[in-house]
């Protein structure tokens, strides 16, 4: 996408942004986070508020549908307490559209910091914990009227078939790294009983817990941002998925900040030992596709194949590595 696009798509939305809520562009900012969906910090005549344009690539319009009914459990979790942005509705949809078929969303501007991955403090994953239980309570109070589930578990042939693939790419490009990276996944696909996902409760869940979607204070946690991928799934990857985000660092893992975490978590959820084991298992087998040769692999997903791949290091030891969480 060039300037001169970025630049159509912003002044299509800053008029609509006019027409439909009647506000007054003064300032604004673009925020280079995320993937291929544009975002703008906006000063307006009501305050800061925060602007974010749904790529076509990432969310056609069949999917507009579901991104609202992500975007209504939002406001529900907002109306709950909930530290999350508010969202502005206009003729009680969430998703609004521009004259050349643009769709973005309008919604406040939160407090706090974005951090690195693995930089958080005990006090901060604490924090995080007891507001993600939080969410999977107030989401799954109700079980009347459950959607399909939507993504599972790919089988062992059909992980074996995308390694092979990506282990053929290796080789052509003689990255002996990789290969070896892969011969490990290849043996944890081959020696892994399904089973042991089998337990795995269903539910609504966040589905993109990492750093980049988390505003922290110095204590604690300011916001949880980014429910654009909230989906009926596996709750148990709002688990993992901050952990590893949040607590390894330097390809280590902070046992002291996963109890944080726990501990938090138990506050409003049960949390055993084993559930948590599996929830980084679980993870490990939505992602390990991702893993490849660098310069194939997306800049994006640099820091989740590095947490594949220490995942896949420890795979037969967390049990042990968390025996104390």
């Amino acid at each position: 996408m060039n300037s001169v696009n970025k630049s159509d798509i912003r002044e299509g939305i800053f008029k609509t942004l006019n027409n439909k809520f009647g506000l007054k562009i003064l300032n604004f900012s673009q925020i280079d986070l995320g993937y291929l969906n544009l975002k703008w910090k906006v000063k307006t005549d009501v305050g800061d508020l925060f602007v974010k344009q749904y790529n076509k690539i990432r969310y056609p319009d069949h999917r507009i549908n579901e991104l609202e009914i992500s975007l209504h459990h939002q406001a529900k979790l907002l109306q709950e307490g909930i530290p999350c942005p508010q969202l502005y509705a206009h003729n009680g949809k969430y998703v609004n559209r521009t004259s050349d078929g643009t769709n973005f969303v309008l919604m406040g501007l939160c407090e706090g910091t974005n951090i690195k991955p693995g930089a958080a403090n005990e006090e901060q994953v604490y924090s995080l914990g007891k507001i993600i239980a939080r969410i999977h309570q107030i989401l799954n109070s109700d079980n009347a009227g459950k959607p399909p589930l939507h993504w599972n578990l790919r089988s062992k042939d059909s992980m074996l078939k995308d390694l092979q693939n990506r282990r053929c790419e290796a080789i052509s490009m003689d990255c002996d790294k990789t290969i070896s990276i892969l011969d490990t996944q290849k043996k944890i696909i081959e020696t892994t009983n399904l089973n042991i996902f089998s337990d795995c409760e269903q539910g609504w869940c966040h589905w993109d817990l990492f750093s980049d979607n988390i505003l922290f204070k110095p204590d604690g946690v300011s916001a949880i941002l980014d429910f654009d991928r909230m989906h009926y799934v596996y709750p148990e990857f709002d688990i993992s998925r901050p952990i590893l985000s949040c607590c390894m660092k330097d390809g280590r893992i902070d046992v002291n900040k996963v109890s944080a975490f726990v501990k938090g978590y138990r506050e409003y959820q049960t949390l055993t030992k084993q559930q948590l084991v599996r929830s980084i298992k679980l993870t490990w087998w939505k992602e390990a596709e991702w893993v490849r040769v660098e310069e194939k692999q997306n800049s994006s997903l640099k820091r989740f194949t590095e947490e594949n791949i220490w995942v896949g290091e420890n795979w037969d030891h967390l049990e042990s590595l968390f025996a104390k969480v």
